[in-house]
């Protein structure tokens, strides 16, 4: 099984490697047109299509490239991993959208949560919060909703909020997703896991062009996919293993701990939500 799973993260680092070089050539720019900013020249993006096509091409080969794999897929959900990738692919429309065009902030938002709510009702409400002891916490079904659209809705804007470093997002990205997958190995959950190395393979072959240069950046498109296809493989996880959905935002605590603060920092000074700023605390270490 990890032979498979190993060949797979090969083909997503190749493809997404490769598309990425296409975008270094020909992809859309990014100029440095905002104070926020802080490259100095304008700079290749939408590296987000990159990490999709490899993702998309280990998830091909994963399913038609290994017999035993096609009939594990088929087994545990093959509707859910249609449902993931379409709906991270979503996302990942959404940020292309956005790199090109900037979207009205409150336009923006409000699609942000029609998706996580279509995203959560289909790839699964958590209704249930573990308690010491053994015991557990029901939720009412609006409520479990909610919830669930709410992880999906923060994890995505976390980790595009923490896109402005190199290698700082993606990088975190990979190792919440990498902890996450040896957790749903474990758990018996191979198409967990192999949801989230398919994502590190296709991660790495960006960081290959971002990280420590910055030749390509990831974009909105790039920090949206990502973002959605970890908040639901996270979901899958805990619905197939009934894992406790405590669990992967302490995996991915480090994006999500800069995101909400600075949120916080901000309502506290009644600035915006929803503009773009440059006040997260790694861009004021940067400074």
């Amino acid at each position: 099984m990890w032979i498979g799973l190993s060949l797979v993260s090969g083909v997503a680092v190749l493809a997404s490697a490769l598309v990425c070089a296409l975008l270094v050539w020909r992809g859309p720019l990014d100029a440095p047109d905002a104070d926020r900013k802080v490259h100095q020249r304008p700079t290749p993006t939408s590296g987000g299509l990159g990490i999709a096509a490899g993702f998309l091409a280990a998830v091909l080969a994963l399913w038609f490239g290994h017999p035993g794999w096609n009939a594990v897929l088929a087994e545990q959900g093959a509707a859910l991993i249609a449902a993931i990738t379409l709906f991270a692919c979503v996302f990942l429309l959404l940020g292309f959208i956005d790199d090109a065009m900037p979207l009205n902030p409150r336009l923006k938002f409000a699609l942000f949560v029609i998706a996580a709510l279509a995203a959560a009702w289909r790839v699964g409400i958590v209704t249930q919060i573990p308690l010491v002891g053994g015991d557990a916490l029901q939720l009412p079904f609006v409520v479990g909703l909610a919830g669930t659209a709410l992880w999906i809705f923060t994890l995505v804007n976390a980790v595009n909020f923490m896109d402005g470093s190199n290698g700082l997002a993606m990088g975190s990205a990979a190792i919440g997703l990498a902890a996450l997958g040896v957790i749903a190995f474990m758990l018996h959950s191979p198409v967990g896991a192999a949801l989230c190395v398919c994502t590190i393979g296709a991660l790495f072959g960006f960081l290959i062009w971002n990280f420590p240069h910055g030749r390509l950046f990831a974009g909105d498109s790039g920090a949206l996919f990502v973002g959605a296809v970890a908040a639901l493989a996270s979901l899958y996880i805990i619905r197939r293993t009934q894992l406790s959905p405590l669990v992967p935002p302490i995996l991915f605590f480090p994006l999500l701990a800069d995101a909400l603060l600075t949120l916080l920092w901000r309502a506290r000074r009644r600035r915006s939500l929803l503009d773009a700023h440059a006040e997260h605390l790694y861009q004021i270490a940067q400074r």
